[in-house]
């Protein structure tokens, strides 16, 4: 894909279009998230994590953290999964497919339009808990992303794909992480439009020549040259006209209109059909999925859930001041709903469970202070 081509001539023709901003800055904005995309990099990217069935729950522990992290700088998250891939997108999932076969890691590899039934539905339950919504989308993701933002029922999309910008989306934010000092890499797309004198459709096409998942990339046009080619004639048909077919043949089964079709006219979900809620998160919710039936620590469950609320029930004067979101129900602070309590820890979050060896050596010893010993 022309991901990282895309990266390049943006910040080498187009700099102005991108922005390095701390994520405190969105507070009080709604943020789209390729859950997909996130997913993958939490199974792939971050240290496996199995609990004692043998489950990989990597991707449960980083939505748990990365959720929590933007909840805690007020940022409202929607998750974005993807549904059918197009038919166009079939030649590259066979590819990536076949090179995870090779690396003998297919299960881990398996990118976002392949994920398992249960993992998508855990990740939904988890998100349910936490009091985020989420919306399906009917094809690609980021393709609905863009139309939220374009409604207006968002502000942006944040996903480390390029292929938002196509779709649409106004604003991408990248490089999202739960650091506690997180800077994220925000692009415009009105900017880039502006600065390389390009219309969407123009644009659409500069990321065709560049290398996309739907079609091929024509052999030895580089970024530079397609560019160039491109602001002097306009479109990709013009464009063939005056180059060589010998020396830049076109890729086989290369579907110009049907690639154009999915930037520009793509299958999203109905913005309008689409009610965005926050709802206040259950702490007991969540220990219980989490460390009970998803066998995480649940000492670090508690822990975490009880630093989301000290950090939230603080005096929001003590936050920078932000800018107000143009719509969507007020972010409550947590503190609303969990009583401040000057206990080290809350008694609304539920501690993790004595295991059974320290029970046993409680019994008899009625009023012995004993720590609970953490989950596994």
């Amino acid at each position: 894909m022309g991901i990282a081509r895309l990266a390049d001539v943006i910040k080498e023709e187009a700099a102005e279009a991108v922005n390095s901003f701390p994520l405190r800055q969105y507070r009080d904005r709604v943020i789209a998230l390729d859950a997909s995309i996130a997913i993958y990099q939490f199974r792939t990217a971050m240290p496996k994590l199995f609990n004692r069935n043998g489950e990989n729950i990597s991707h449960l522990q980083g939505l748990f953290y990365r959720t929590l992290h933007l909840l805690e700088n007020g940022i409202k998250p929607v998750f974005v999964f993807d549904g059918r891939p197009p038919d166009l997108k079939q030649p590259l999932l066979a590819r990536r497919a076949e090179a995870a076969g090779a690396r003998r890691d297919a299960a881990e590899s398996r990118r976002a339009e392949n994920l398992p039934r249960p993992l998508k539905q855990d990740c939904e339950t988890l998100l349910s808990y936490l009091g985020v919504p989420y919306v399906q989308a009917p094809a690609e993701a980021e393709a609905t992303c863009a139309a939220l933002v374009k409604s207006g029922k968002v502000w942006c999309t944040a996903t480390e794909d390029m292929d938002a910008l196509p779709f649409g989306s106004l604003r991408l934010i990248r490089h999202l992480s739960s650091k506690k000092n997180c800077e994220v890499e925000e692009i415009s797309l009105p900017d880039i439009l502006q600065k390389l004198g390009m219309t969407q459709e123009q644009f659409v096409d500069l990321y065709i020549l560049l290398g996309c998942d739907y079609c091929g990339k024509i052999w030895r046009l580089g970024p530079k040259k397609a560019l160039k080619l491109l602001q002097q004639h306009g479109t990709i048909e013009q464009v063939l006209q005056n180059i060589d077919p010998q020396k830049h043949p076109l890729p086989a089964n290369w579907d110009l209109e049907g690639t154009r079709r999915l930037f520009l006219q793509p299958e999203v979900a109905d913005p309008g059909r689409i009610t965005l809620e926050w709802r206040d998160p259950d702490p007991e919710g969540l220990v219980r999925f989490l460390a009970h039936e998803k066998h995480m620590n649940e000492s670090r469950v508690c822990q975490r859930l009880q630093r989301w609320q000290e950090a939230q029930s603080k005096p929001r004067e003590a936050q920078p001041k932000q800018r107000v979101p143009r719509e969507g129900r007020r972010q409550r602070k947590l503190g609303e709903f969990f009583p401040a309590s000057k206990r080290a820890r809350p008694p609304e979050v539920p501690g993790p469970r004595p295991s059974r060896k320290r029970q046993k050596l409680q019994v008899g010893t009625p009023g012995e202070a004993g720590s609970p010993d953490p989950g596994k």
